[in-house]
Formats: structure tokens, sequence, C-alpha cells
């Protein structure tokens, strides 16, 4: 249980985390603070939610992990691309917004989630493919 409630405490703190780090970016911080939050708790399902399932609540794995060449594992690698790729696809996401098109679909945070969606989906499809390529310096164990 004392497992369960340390993960659910790391998800909240890095909703906040991310909550802070997107307004720091420019992300409206009173017009628009429930969409904001939403966003946060998007980009947190996609990279926080899946290391603490595979990983748990052990913050240095996850300094390992996310290290320059600290994930040996394909899982832990599967975990890098993919959280990379949605944290991208949100960036990338927000580049239409500030255009003049006035379409529905820029509405703060619509292209920034849909490209965190895409992104994550594009690492889920990137992680098998790199694994493939570099299964030789990879294991199936983590440490």
């Amino acid at each position: 249980i004392s497992r369960f409630l340390k993960c659910c405490i790391y998800f909240f703190m890095s909703c906040i985390l991310f909550h802070a780090i997107i307004v720091l970016y420019g992300a409206p911080l009173i017009e628009s603070v429930t969409e904001t939050f939403l966003f946060a708790v998007l980009l947190s399902t996609f990279t926080t939610l899946q290391c603490l399932c595979l990983l748990g609540p052990n913050i240095q794995a996850w300094i390992r992990v996310f290290s320059k060449n600290g994930a040996l594992s394909i899982w832990e690698s599967s975990l890098q691309i993919t959280s990379m790729c949605s944290i991208l696809g949100a960036w990338f996401g927000a580049f239409p917004i500030p255009l003049d098109w006035d379409r529905p679909w820029q509405v703060w945070p619509i292209s920034c989630s849909l490209g965190a969606t895409f992104g994550y989906m594009a690492g889920l499809i990137i992680a098998p493919l790199w694994i493939h390529w570099n299964r030789k310096q990879l294991t199936y164990k983590s440490r």
C-alpha cells in the first residue's frame, strides 16, 4: 500500500511540475487553468505513469534510465523513446497555435494535446524498431 501511495504522490507531483513548466513556456496562467492542468495530466499519463508502472517510485532508477546511455533493457529503452516522443510531440503541437488561421483546433491546448498523443503513438511505433536494430546491446532484464 505504501508503494501505491508513493506512486500516487509522484504522479500528482509530476502533474504539478508539468503544469508549472507549461505555464513557464507561455500557457495562460489564469484564463485557462483547467485546460492547462488537464494537458499536464495528459503529459504525466504519457510519461510518468508508464515509468511508475515499470520502475516504481525509485528515483535512482529513473535517473539511471533517463541519463545518457542509461537504459540497458528493452523496457527502459521503450520508456525513454515513448516519453521523449510524447514531450516532443507536445512541443511541435504548439507551433500552429499563434498562426492566424482562426480554426477551432487552434484553441489552447487542443493542438498540443494532439501533438502529445501523436508523439506517444509515434514512440510506440519507433521503440520496437529501435530495439530491433539495437537488440545486440540490450537485454530483457532490468537492473
